[in-house]
């Protein structure tokens, strides 16, 4: 039936045609801006020291596969010109047809249009332009800026290319969006020419101002960028290139030979897998082999070797990606003009160029802009995926045990769902720059969170959800905090469905939540806190939260995680005013493992920077499913984790709101996961739980539901490949045994810290295996390291000498919050060694050194080294030692006071279950061979039926007999625990007052 409203956006969709095949595509492009200067060579230098010839071809030259007579005169470039003769299309390959359709002429001037596709077009109210886009007529008069619709688009490709149906076949048989937009920016540029832009593009520029002066106008047709990854360790294996040609920005005559070629190659491949029924297989990285920049980066090298184009009788050698590498100007290549540029994410350098805000690039990404991009990409697939706790009936004897409730949001449902919550967020008076607390579980609440508050403008501040009153007083008051989220129930490590109440928590902080206001005498600034209700997970814990109308209830914000498109709150949200890359977007507590936690102001540059690097050289892709333990409020879950997976389209699950080991294990049993994260502990916890599934230890201390199935277990090496170990120290025999157990093949160590926002150095798959078992691999891309005498920090350190670690770049936080003395004592503002210019360095207080190859080792904290008469001794020495005695599960090494030496060596221990330990000293030799069928995960009982015995001198014997004398513990103490941050890591100045209350007698 044709509505009133159906006609109207006819008849838009028929003026729009209209006025675009209507259109001059000649318009005259201001040249008043200054161009960027070639380098000494205006083509691209060959291997070696010789030049690759890109001489324009004779004037008879063409398409060895094109009829004669497709046109009747050839320019002096050797390009056939606008016009042509009438011919018979019906015996014409394909090729043959594009170019008869649209004839290339190099000599006309490049169309006067900026293209991009969008959901919206600018005449709906749900498009807002940005900045950029708005002031783009003003700064380019002259231009016509169209924003195409995916309806639009199909009706102009059905008008431009009906004398080829074929074309419109293949472009309505794709089944992707990504394909049908990589596939629409050939086409029109075929056939109208001007600019092509991905809708997240910052600053493009027309091409008469990047085209030297010394450069013929009429000499150039196309106008490209190029990028690489060489720090990614799979490029042949997911890229498939070591060099990309960008097709994300793109500028053109019409009928240039390159566009004409990829439309013809991709209409041919996607009628063929259409006929043998294959294009629903085309998904994650076959999208880049198909229509995105791996068959464009193939096709340009094509073009540039090809003898129809250019004379090569000259030419040394075809010309590749090495006649690119390293590049910081423009080149020049017959008709073509390649451009070095960043690549997405702001701050990234590669290629060479410069800094986001310098000319040579083309992109500078916020939260927003990035995070759309990626919804356009991969909106159809999974981004979160979640679990609710769950317990044995052990655990819960007296209480109907909670089934874990799983909740799966794609990209595009995070996005709408963030929509709404920014919305409702809004309306509390969230505004750009306001602080907003967190303090919740890793939940889809949280991960919906985080991208609402980006989308506002306003500055994430995650809570470590065990704090306590005070804490969290100490906290919003230092940062002026006004509106803070918190779940109802606390859950807690180890313990799944027996959380804490929150509520003794925030009547300290609001002495009357029933009053329906909010008057925290502690806090002035905070107006409201919005409670997430997870009280069912916990039946022995009661908050009636309908009782205090003083508290916002979450699901009032966001009723439904899966709001439909068509809802009006799930709009796009537009900050107060324009988001800047260089801004504030995240604030992170220091971990705590020291008595002092410090707030890092983080930057969408850092952040966002950081996880894209971390995910490339790892080697994340979107087909990826990432276990992800860690916490959200710490970096490691938030960064290594959320960022790393939404930069590349990859999905993280969430297998616990606190971490569980036997509900990790079983979510990655559960999905087939990829990846799987861990702090060493972590990872140590889910071998043992893997260790019991499998029948290699004993599971009777192992609450909970049955263990994994051990089938599944057993299959983990078939699918789990990636993973990362952070967040402390990684023992060498700690990582050999998770590659053998559980099959992480290509685990990394990422070593940094919340200042560095916060990875600086990290292994790489490719590494060899004692490089990614001893240390925490190279320095990050566009990050630089230094080894520096601590005593003295103007002094570096030669290779191989243990110093105080510094890392500069774009990594470095702002600064602590309100902390200015703190901030000066860890960021130092130093002169380069060329005396051209300053960098601010950020000082770890990490012990390391570095080797000839540039691989870094962790040695230790320098507060946490022991002297001993002395000597320095180095923990971690020690650590890894007893890490691989076959009866201990977890070590921690610190300093003790002693009378004589100033300070000695003293081990918390925490042995295998099942493992018998004793005070005394006896044991020795005949304890060792006893464990001899122990060396697995979790300690088995010996031949006549009695566990394991350990006992301190086991300890000092294993030490004594690998390492010198002096590195023997004196003290040895037995636990079942370590004081430990939420994230996992041992809180070692609580280790040392455990020492002396228990040498004292205390």
């Amino acid at each position: 039936m044709l509505t009133f409203r159906r006609a109207l956006v006819a008849a838009a969709c028929l003026l729009t045609i209209l006025f675009l095949t209507t259109r001059s595509t000649s318009s005259p492009l201001s040249s008043t801006s200054t161009p960027p200067v070639l380098s000494d060579q205006n083509d691209v230098p060959a291997e070696s020291s010789k030049q690759a010839s890109t001489t324009a071809p004779p004037s008879d030259r063409r398409p060895a596969d094109s009829d004669s007579s497709s046109s009747s005169s050839s320019s002096r470039h050797g390009y056939p010109s606008t016009q042509k003769t009438i011919q018979d299309m019906s015996k014409m390959t394909l090729y043959e047809k594009l170019a008869y359709q649209y004839p290339y002429d190099v000599e006309t001037r490049f169309p006067a249009y900026i293209w991009q596709t969008w959901r919206w077009t600018p005449a709906n109210a749900e498009f807002t332009f940005r900045e950029q886009e708005a002031t783009w007529t003003e700064q380019h008069p002259g231009f016509i800026h169209e924003v195409i619709t995916d309806q639009v688009a199909l009706h102009l490709l059905r008008l431009l290319y009906a004398s080829v149906p074929e074309v419109v076949e293949a472009y309505e048989a794709l089944p992707l969006p990504v394909l049908k937009a990589d596939f629409f920016r050939y086409l029109i540029l075929l056939a109208r020419g001007g600019i092509y832009s991905d809708i997240d593009t910052y600053a493009i520029r027309s091409a008469l101002e990047w085209i030297p002066e010394n450069v013929p106008r009429e000499a150039i047709g196309l106008v490209i960028g190029i990028e690489a990854d060489p720090d990614r360790p799979d490029w042949k294996e997911w890229y498939s290139r070591r060099i990309q040609f960008c097709q994300w920005t793109i500028q053109s005559k019409p009928g240039h030979p390159v566009l004409r070629d990829v439309v013809a190659r991709i209409t041919n491949e996607t009628l063929r897998r259409k006929k043998a029924g294959l294009l629903r297989g085309v998904m994650d990285k076959n999208v880049i082999e198909f229509t995105g920049p791996a068959v464009w980066t193939d096709i340009i090298f094509e073009y540039f070797n090809d003898e129809r184009y250019f004379d090569m009788d000259h030419s040394p050698g075809l010309i590749n990606w090495r006649n690119f590498t390293g590049m910081e100007v423009p080149k020049r290549v017959g008709d073509v003009i390649v451009l070095p540029i960043t690549s997405f994410s702001p701050g990234v350098q590669q290629m060479g160029a410069k800094d986001y805000d310098d000319p040579m690039a083309f992109v500078k990404h916020d939260f927003e802009e990035h995070f759309a991009s990626i919804v356009s990409r991969f909106g159809d697939r999974p981004a979160v995926i979640a679990r609710s706790p769950t317990a044995g009936q052990d655990a819960l004897p007296s209480h109907e045990v909670p089934q874990a409730k799983e909740t799966a949001l794609t990209y595009e449902m995070l996005d709408l769902a963030s929509n709404v919550l920014a919305d409702s967020l809004r309306s509390l008076g969230v505004k750009k720059g306001a602080r907003v607390a967190v303090s919740l579980g890793n939940c889809p609440e949280f991960a919906t969170l985080t991208y609402a508050i980006f989308k506002l403008g306003a500055i994430l501040v995650p809570l470590n959800p065990s704090f306590n009153a005070n804490q969290v007083a100490a906290a919003l008051n230092h940062l002026g905090v006004e509106v803070l989220i918190i779940g109802a129930v606390t859950d807690l490590t180890y313990k799944p469905c027996r959380g804490r109440t929150n509520l003794p928590l925030l009547q300290e902080l609001v002495p009357d939540l029933a009053s329906g206001k909010i008057e925290a005498p502690r806090i002035p600034t905070l107006k409201t806190i919005v409670v997430a209700d997870n009280a069912l997970s916990h039946p022995k814990v009661s908050f009636p939260l309908p009782s205090f109308p003083s508290l916002t209830p979450l699901s009032t914000l966001l009723p439904t995680f899966y709001p439909s498109a068509y809802n009006p709150s799930s709009r796009p949200i537009t900050p107060d005013s324009p988001l800047s890359a260089s801004e504030t977007i995240n604030i992170q507590f220091t971990s705590g493992t020291t008595s002092h936690p410090k707030a890092a102001m983080l930057t969408h540059t850092n952040i966002l920077n950081n996880g894209y690097l971390i995910a490339s050289r790892m080697g994340l892709d979107p087909s990826d499913l990432i276990v992800c333990p860690p916490p959200l409020f710490h970096c490691f879950g938030s960064v290594l984790g959320y960022m790393a997976t939404a930069t590349t389209g990859a999905a993280i699950m969430f297998p616990s709101p606190a971490f569980d080991p036997l509900a990790s294990i079983r979510m990655v049993a559960d999905h087939r996961a990829t990846g799987l994260y861990g702090v060493s502990t972590m990872l140590v916890a889910m071998l043992e739980v893997a260790a019991a599934a499998t029948g290699s230890g004993t599971s009777s201390s192992l609450s909970g539901p049955p263990v994994v199935d051990p089938a599944l277990v057993a299959r983990f090496p078939e699918h789990l490949r990636k993973g990362i170990a952070a967040g402390s120290s990684v023992p060498e025999s700690l990582m050999r045994r998770l590659y053998g157990s559980l099959g992480l093949r290509d685990l990394v160590i990422c070593y940094g810290m919340t200042e560095t926002s916060p990875v600086s150095c990290m292994t790489a798959p490719t590494d060899p295996l004692a490089r990614r078992t001893a240390t925490v691999g190279k320095v990050m891309p566009h990050t630089r390291v230094k080894v520096v005498d601590p005593a003295d920090r103007t002094r570096v350190l030669p290779v191989g000498e243990r110093g105080e670690l510094a890392a500069a770049g774009y990594v470095v936080m702002k600064g602590y919050w309100g902390d200015e003395e703190r901030t000066r004592e860890v960021l130092v503002e130093e002169k380069e060694q060329d005396g051209e210019g300053t960098a601010v360095w950020m000082y770890s207080g990490d012990e390391a050194s570095m080797d000839a190859e540039g691989y870094v080792q962790i040695t230790g904290r320098i507060k946490d080294l022991i002297i001993r008469g002395g000597e320095n001794i180095h923990p971690l020495e020690v650590e890894d030692c007893l890490f691989q005695h076959p009866l201990v599960a977890e070590v921690s090494v610190v300093g003790v006071p002693d009378e004589r030496h100033g300070e000695c060596v003293g081990a918390f221990v925490v042995p295998h279950r099942g493992v018998a330990v004793v005070e005394g000293e006896p044991g020795g030799q005949a304890a060792l061979e006893s464990a001899a069928g122990a060396v697995g995960e979790t300690a088995t009982e010996d031949g006549e039926g009695q566990p394991p015995l350990l006992t301190k001198a086991d300890i000092r014997e294993w030490v004594a007999s690998r390492l010198s004398a002096h590195l023997v513990p004196k003290h040895v103490f037995w636990v079942e625990e370590y004081p430990k941050t939420a994230s996992g890591k041992i809180q070692k100045y609580k280790l040392r007052e455990m020492a002396k209350e228990l040498l004292h007698g205390k």
